[in-house]
Protein backbone atom coordinates (compact mmCIF):
# COMPACT_ATOMS: atom_id res chain seq x y z
CA UNK A 1 0.00 0.00 0.00
CA UNK A 2 1.20 3.52 -0.47
CA UNK A 3 2.16 5.62 2.33
CA UNK A 4 1.98 9.92 2.15
CA UNK A 5 4.23 10.71 4.12
CA UNK A 6 3.86 14.93 4.33
CA UNK A 7 7.09 16.63 4.70
CA UNK A 8 6.38 20.44 5.91
CA UNK A 9 8.81 23.08 4.61
CA UNK A 10 9.13 24.11 7.76
CA UNK A 11 11.15 20.95 9.18
CA UNK A 12 13.93 21.24 6.04
CA UNK A 13 17.06 22.30 6.82
CA UNK A 14 19.15 24.83 4.62
CA UNK A 15 21.24 23.38 2.23
CA UNK A 16 24.76 22.02 3.66
CA UNK A 17 26.82 23.40 1.67
CA UNK A 18 30.21 22.56 1.49
CA UNK A 19 31.44 24.02 -1.24
CA UNK A 20 32.60 27.67 -1.78
CA UNK A 21 31.82 28.00 -5.28
CA UNK A 22 27.70 28.39 -4.35
CA UNK A 23 25.80 31.86 -5.56
CA UNK A 24 22.45 33.55 -5.22
CA UNK A 25 20.56 36.59 -6.95
CA UNK A 26 17.20 37.48 -6.57
CA UNK A 27 15.54 39.93 -8.97
CA UNK A 28 16.59 43.25 -6.94
CA UNK A 29 20.29 41.88 -7.44
CA UNK A 30 20.44 41.71 -11.24
CA UNK A 31 22.40 44.08 -12.98
CA UNK A 32 20.32 44.38 -16.11
CA UNK A 33 16.92 44.12 -17.57
CA UNK A 34 16.68 43.65 -20.83
CA UNK A 35 13.16 43.32 -23.35
CA UNK A 36 13.19 41.93 -26.45
CA UNK A 37 10.72 41.75 -29.17
CA UNK A 38 10.81 38.56 -31.12
CA UNK A 39 9.43 37.51 -34.57
CA UNK A 40 7.92 34.28 -35.10
CA UNK A 41 7.75 31.79 -38.37
CA UNK A 42 5.62 29.29 -39.14
CA UNK A 43 6.21 25.98 -40.63
CA UNK A 44 3.53 23.51 -41.64
CA UNK A 45 5.68 20.49 -41.58
CA UNK A 46 6.66 20.60 -37.72
CA UNK A 47 3.56 19.90 -35.45
CA UNK A 48 4.22 19.82 -32.20
CA UNK A 49 7.94 20.50 -31.50
CA UNK A 50 9.39 20.16 -27.94
CA UNK A 51 13.26 20.48 -28.36
CA UNK A 52 14.94 23.13 -30.34
CA UNK A 53 18.84 23.18 -30.70
CA UNK A 54 21.25 25.01 -33.31
CA UNK A 55 24.52 23.81 -35.09
CA UNK A 56 26.26 25.00 -38.42
CA UNK A 57 23.49 27.97 -39.05
CA UNK A 58 21.22 25.02 -39.12
CA UNK A 59 18.17 24.65 -36.42
CA UNK A 60 17.46 21.29 -35.04
CA UNK A 61 13.59 20.47 -34.15
CA UNK A 62 12.76 17.81 -31.99
CA UNK A 63 9.15 16.60 -32.02
CA UNK A 64 6.78 15.62 -28.67
CA UNK A 65 6.11 11.85 -28.32
CA UNK A 66 2.44 13.61 -29.05
CA UNK A 67 2.95 13.58 -32.53
CA UNK A 68 1.71 10.75 -34.98
CA UNK A 69 3.87 7.96 -36.43
CA UNK A 70 3.01 9.44 -39.63
CA UNK A 71 5.06 12.27 -38.96
CA UNK A 72 8.74 12.54 -39.09
CA UNK A 73 9.98 13.16 -35.13
CA UNK A 74 13.00 15.47 -36.47
CA UNK A 75 13.23 18.40 -38.54
CA UNK A 76 16.27 20.80 -39.67
CA UNK A 77 15.52 24.63 -40.80
CA UNK A 78 18.29 26.94 -42.23
CA UNK A 79 18.39 29.43 -38.97
CA UNK A 80 20.03 32.36 -41.44
CA UNK A 81 17.11 32.15 -44.10
CA UNK A 82 14.55 30.41 -41.51
CA UNK A 83 13.71 28.14 -44.20
CA UNK A 84 12.74 24.76 -44.37
CA UNK A 85 15.03 22.05 -45.20
CA UNK A 86 14.46 18.49 -44.72
CA UNK A 87 12.89 15.68 -42.32
CA UNK A 88 14.76 13.87 -40.37
CA UNK A 89 13.99 10.31 -38.30
CA UNK A 90 11.15 7.54 -38.08
CA UNK A 91 9.11 6.85 -34.90
CA UNK A 92 9.77 3.50 -34.20
CA UNK A 93 11.46 0.77 -32.21
CA UNK A 94 13.43 -0.55 -35.14
CA UNK A 95 16.98 -0.73 -36.64
CA UNK A 96 18.10 2.72 -37.13
CA UNK A 97 14.42 3.91 -36.03
CA UNK A 98 13.94 6.50 -32.56
CA UNK A 99 10.92 5.67 -29.96
CA UNK A 100 11.03 9.27 -28.90
CA UNK A 101 12.85 12.79 -29.01
CA UNK A 102 14.05 13.07 -25.03
CA UNK A 103 17.21 14.73 -25.94
CA UNK A 104 19.37 16.35 -28.52
CA UNK A 105 22.87 16.60 -28.48
CA UNK A 106 25.33 18.15 -31.53
CA UNK A 107 28.20 15.75 -30.53
CA UNK A 108 31.44 16.20 -31.34
CA UNK A 109 31.73 15.37 -35.13
CA UNK A 110 31.44 18.26 -37.24
CA UNK A 111 28.28 17.70 -39.47
CA UNK A 112 26.46 15.21 -37.28
CA UNK A 113 24.11 15.71 -34.46
CA UNK A 114 22.47 12.82 -31.68
CA UNK A 115 19.33 12.05 -30.55
CA UNK A 116 18.73 10.54 -27.32
CA UNK A 117 15.18 8.08 -27.14
CA UNK A 118 14.20 7.72 -23.08
CA UNK A 119 11.58 5.13 -24.15
CA UNK A 120 14.10 2.61 -26.18
CA UNK A 121 17.21 4.02 -24.38
CA UNK A 122 19.55 4.52 -27.51
CA UNK A 123 21.12 7.22 -29.08
CA UNK A 124 21.12 7.23 -32.45
CA UNK A 125 23.22 9.70 -35.23
CA UNK A 126 22.46 11.72 -37.82
CA UNK A 127 24.21 13.64 -40.83
CA UNK A 128 22.54 16.74 -41.19
CA UNK A 129 23.73 16.75 -44.93
CA UNK A 130 21.67 12.54 -45.49
CA UNK A 131 18.28 12.78 -47.06
CA UNK A 132 17.65 8.91 -45.26
CA UNK A 133 15.08 9.10 -42.68
CA UNK A 134 17.22 5.97 -40.70
CA UNK A 135 19.98 6.90 -37.86
CA UNK A 136 23.38 4.61 -39.07
CA UNK A 137 24.92 4.64 -35.85
CA UNK A 138 22.75 4.10 -32.75
CA UNK A 139 24.40 3.32 -29.04
CA UNK A 140 22.31 1.68 -26.29
CA UNK A 141 22.41 1.93 -22.86
CA UNK A 142 24.04 -0.84 -20.71
CA UNK A 143 25.29 -1.74 -17.44
CA UNK A 144 25.45 1.06 -14.80
CA UNK A 145 24.68 3.61 -17.76
CA UNK A 146 21.05 2.42 -18.38
CA UNK A 147 20.48 4.50 -14.95
CA UNK A 148 21.12 8.08 -17.06
CA UNK A 149 18.43 10.12 -17.33
CA UNK A 150 20.02 12.66 -18.96
CA UNK A 151 23.06 13.00 -20.93
CA UNK A 152 25.81 14.72 -23.38
CA UNK A 153 28.37 13.98 -25.14
CA UNK A 154 31.69 14.77 -23.55
CA UNK A 155 34.35 13.44 -25.70
CA UNK A 156 33.54 10.93 -29.47
CA UNK A 157 33.61 8.30 -26.99
CA UNK A 158 32.33 9.34 -23.37
CA UNK A 159 29.12 11.01 -21.90
CA UNK A 160 28.54 13.47 -19.22
CA UNK A 161 24.94 12.36 -17.17
CA UNK A 162 22.14 13.12 -14.78
CA UNK A 163 21.52 9.76 -13.19
CA UNK A 164 17.82 8.68 -11.34
CA UNK A 165 19.62 7.07 -8.51
CA UNK A 166 23.09 7.75 -7.11
CA UNK A 167 25.29 9.37 -5.08
CA UNK A 168 26.70 12.18 -7.37
CA UNK A 169 25.55 14.75 -9.16
CA UNK A 170 27.06 14.16 -12.67
CA UNK A 171 28.60 10.88 -13.80
CA UNK A 172 30.91 10.55 -17.02
CA UNK A 173 30.19 7.02 -18.84
CA UNK A 174 32.43 5.43 -22.05
CA UNK A 175 29.50 4.68 -24.47
CA UNK A 176 30.16 0.79 -23.54
CA UNK A 177 28.99 1.46 -20.35
CA UNK A 178 32.04 2.09 -17.95
CA UNK A 179 31.84 4.41 -14.86
CA UNK A 180 34.74 6.84 -15.59
CA UNK A 181 34.39 9.63 -13.13
CA UNK A 182 32.09 10.96 -10.59
CA UNK A 183 31.59 14.63 -9.80
CA UNK A 184 29.58 16.43 -6.45
CA UNK A 185 28.07 14.47 -3.79
CA UNK A 186 24.16 14.93 -3.31
CA UNK A 187 25.17 14.17 0.75
CA UNK A 188 26.63 17.86 0.25
CA UNK A 189 23.45 19.43 -0.55
CA UNK A 190 20.84 17.63 1.54
CA UNK A 191 17.14 19.32 1.93
CA UNK A 192 16.98 17.46 5.10
CA UNK A 193 19.21 14.41 6.04
CA UNK A 194 16.34 11.33 5.85
CA UNK A 195 16.32 12.11 1.76
CA UNK A 196 18.13 9.46 -0.36
CA UNK A 197 20.05 10.00 -3.36
CA UNK A 198 16.68 8.94 -5.14
CA UNK A 199 14.67 11.82 -3.86
CA UNK A 200 17.43 14.21 -3.92
CA UNK A 201 17.80 13.44 -7.80
CA UNK A 202 13.75 14.03 -8.20
CA UNK A 203 14.07 17.34 -6.54
CA UNK A 204 16.53 18.53 -8.16
CA UNK A 205 15.45 17.11 -11.76
CA UNK A 206 16.15 19.66 -14.57
CA UNK A 207 16.91 20.39 -18.17
CA UNK A 208 20.62 18.68 -18.90
CA UNK A 209 22.69 20.08 -21.73
CA UNK A 210 26.64 20.35 -22.46
CA UNK A 211 29.18 22.46 -24.66
CA UNK A 212 32.18 20.17 -25.32
CA UNK A 213 34.10 23.49 -26.93
CA UNK A 214 34.37 24.90 -23.03
CA UNK A 215 33.98 21.54 -21.09
CA UNK A 216 31.29 22.84 -19.21
CA UNK A 217 28.29 21.13 -18.46
CA UNK A 218 24.87 21.99 -16.60
CA UNK A 219 21.17 21.22 -15.40
CA UNK A 220 18.63 23.77 -14.52
CA UNK A 221 15.84 22.66 -12.55
CA UNK A 222 12.54 22.18 -13.21
CA UNK A 223 11.22 21.96 -9.63
CA UNK A 224 14.36 24.22 -7.77
CA UNK A 225 15.49 27.62 -9.13
CA UNK A 226 19.25 26.14 -8.69
CA UNK A 227 21.37 25.38 -11.59
CA UNK A 228 23.98 23.16 -11.19
CA UNK A 229 27.48 23.74 -13.68
CA UNK A 230 30.60 21.16 -13.88
CA UNK A 231 33.29 22.50 -15.44
CA UNK A 232 34.91 19.04 -16.26
CA UNK A 233 38.78 21.04 -16.90
CA UNK A 234 38.83 22.68 -14.06
CA UNK A 235 36.82 19.56 -11.91
CA UNK A 236 34.89 21.81 -9.92
CA UNK A 237 30.50 22.53 -9.68
CA UNK A 238 29.36 25.92 -9.43
CA UNK A 239 25.83 26.30 -8.14
CA UNK A 240 23.69 29.48 -8.84
CA UNK A 241 19.95 29.74 -6.84
CA UNK A 242 17.57 32.07 -7.50
CA UNK A 243 15.79 34.54 -8.24
CA UNK A 244 13.55 33.00 -5.18
CA UNK A 245 15.86 30.49 -3.44
CA UNK A 246 12.63 28.22 -3.21
CA UNK A 247 12.62 24.86 -2.11
CA UNK A 248 9.39 23.38 -3.15
CA UNK A 249 6.79 21.66 -0.58
CA UNK A 250 6.81 17.84 -1.32
CA UNK A 251 5.51 14.48 0.07
CA UNK A 252 7.24 11.31 -0.29
CA UNK A 253 5.92 8.25 -1.35
CA UNK A 254 6.75 4.76 0.09
CA UNK A 255 6.63 1.92 -1.82
CA UNK A 256 7.49 -1.55 0.04
CA UNK A 257 10.56 -3.13 -1.97
CA UNK A 258 10.97 0.35 -4.34
CA UNK A 259 12.86 3.02 -3.65
CA UNK A 260 10.78 6.01 -2.07
CA UNK A 261 9.90 9.08 -4.42
CA UNK A 262 10.04 12.56 -3.98
CA UNK A 263 6.74 13.74 -5.21
CA UNK A 264 6.91 17.90 -5.81
CA UNK A 265 3.38 19.47 -5.10
CA UNK A 266 0.73 20.46 -8.18
CA UNK A 267 0.80 23.72 -6.54
CA UNK A 268 4.32 24.62 -6.71
CA UNK A 269 5.62 27.29 -9.35
CA UNK A 270 8.21 25.37 -11.73
CA UNK A 271 11.30 27.22 -12.29
CA UNK A 272 13.48 26.37 -15.60
CA UNK A 273 11.84 24.91 -18.58
CA UNK A 274 15.00 24.57 -20.69
CA UNK A 275 19.19 25.83 -20.47
CA UNK A 276 21.23 26.92 -23.62
CA UNK A 277 25.32 26.42 -23.34
CA UNK A 278 27.19 29.21 -25.58
CA UNK A 279 30.94 29.81 -26.06
CA UNK A 280 31.07 32.13 -22.75
CA UNK A 281 27.67 32.42 -21.12
CA UNK A 282 24.46 30.16 -20.05
CA UNK A 283 20.80 30.55 -20.42
CA UNK A 284 18.42 29.72 -18.19
CA UNK A 285 14.52 29.47 -19.12
CA UNK A 286 12.73 30.28 -16.77
CA UNK A 287 8.93 29.90 -15.89
CA UNK A 288 7.15 30.67 -12.27
CA UNK A 289 3.86 29.23 -13.63
CA UNK A 290 1.93 26.16 -11.47
CA UNK A 291 1.02 23.24 -13.39
CA UNK A 292 -2.87 24.49 -13.53
CA UNK A 293 -1.80 28.01 -14.68
CA UNK A 294 0.33 26.19 -17.56
CA UNK A 295 -3.03 24.22 -18.40
CA UNK A 296 -5.00 27.74 -18.37
CA UNK A 297 -3.30 29.28 -20.84
CA UNK A 298 -0.46 29.67 -23.71
CA UNK A 299 1.58 31.49 -21.57
CA UNK A 300 4.32 29.48 -20.43
CA UNK A 301 7.84 31.33 -20.51
CA UNK A 302 8.68 34.66 -20.78
CA UNK A 303 12.02 35.55 -18.91
CA UNK A 304 15.40 34.02 -19.33
CA UNK A 305 18.33 34.39 -17.12
CA UNK A 306 21.88 34.82 -18.54
CA UNK A 307 24.97 33.83 -16.33
CA UNK A 308 28.94 33.56 -16.80
CA UNK A 309 30.36 29.77 -16.66
CA UNK A 310 30.72 30.04 -13.03
CA UNK A 311 26.65 31.12 -12.62
CA UNK A 312 27.30 34.87 -12.01
CA UNK A 313 23.70 36.64 -13.19
CA UNK A 314 24.80 38.91 -15.73
CA UNK A 315 21.29 39.77 -17.24
CA UNK A 316 17.31 38.85 -17.25
CA UNK A 317 15.73 39.05 -20.98
CA UNK A 318 11.57 39.35 -20.98
CA UNK A 319 10.61 38.11 -24.16
CA UNK A 320 7.41 39.45 -25.96
CA UNK A 321 6.78 36.12 -27.32
CA UNK A 322 6.24 33.15 -24.74
CA UNK A 323 8.48 29.97 -25.12
CA UNK A 324 9.17 26.70 -24.64
CA UNK A 325 12.73 25.40 -25.87
CA UNK A 326 15.83 27.52 -25.71
CA UNK A 327 18.91 27.88 -28.04
CA UNK A 328 21.38 30.41 -28.56
CA UNK A 329 23.95 30.93 -30.96
CA UNK A 330 26.39 33.81 -29.60
CA UNK A 331 28.33 34.56 -32.76
CA UNK A 332 25.36 35.54 -34.76
CA UNK A 333 23.69 37.03 -31.57
CA UNK A 334 20.81 35.15 -31.85
CA UNK A 335 18.00 33.65 -29.70
CA UNK A 336 15.76 31.15 -31.08
CA UNK A 337 12.43 29.37 -28.70
CA UNK A 338 9.39 27.38 -29.67
CA UNK A 339 6.21 29.70 -29.68
CA UNK A 340 3.56 28.19 -27.03
CA UNK A 341 0.06 30.00 -28.80
CA UNK A 342 -2.02 27.32 -30.57
CA UNK A 343 0.09 27.37 -33.90
CA UNK A 344 3.41 26.75 -32.17
CA UNK A 345 6.49 27.95 -34.49
CA UNK A 346 10.12 29.05 -34.27
CA UNK A 347 10.66 32.90 -32.30
CA UNK A 348 13.86 34.48 -33.20
CA UNK A 349 15.06 37.04 -31.34
CA UNK A 350 18.15 39.48 -31.59
CA UNK A 351 20.46 38.76 -28.59
CA UNK A 352 22.23 42.38 -26.99
CA UNK A 353 25.79 42.11 -26.32
CA UNK A 354 26.45 40.83 -22.89
CA UNK A 355 30.09 41.87 -22.18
Amino acid sequence: MLIIILLSLSNCSEDKLKSDNVKSFTEKTIPRTVNLAGKKYFFEEIKVPLKIFIKNNKLIIGESRRVSEDFPPIHVLDAKKMKYLRPFGKIGFGPGEVSDVSGIDLGANDNTFWVYSAMSKHFSEFDLDDTTSLSKNQIKQEGDFYMAMAMAWSSDSTVMCRMVNDPHQFVEFSIDGRRLANYGKWEDHLVREDLTNYMMSDLHMGWFKGNQINNVYASAGVYRDRIEILNKEKGKIFITDGPFNYIPKFTIANSSGSSNKLIVGIAEPLAYLDIAISKNYIFGLYSDKTEKQLRESNEIANDIYAFDLEGKIKCNFILDISIRGLAVDEESQKLYGITTDEDPGIAVFDLPDLK
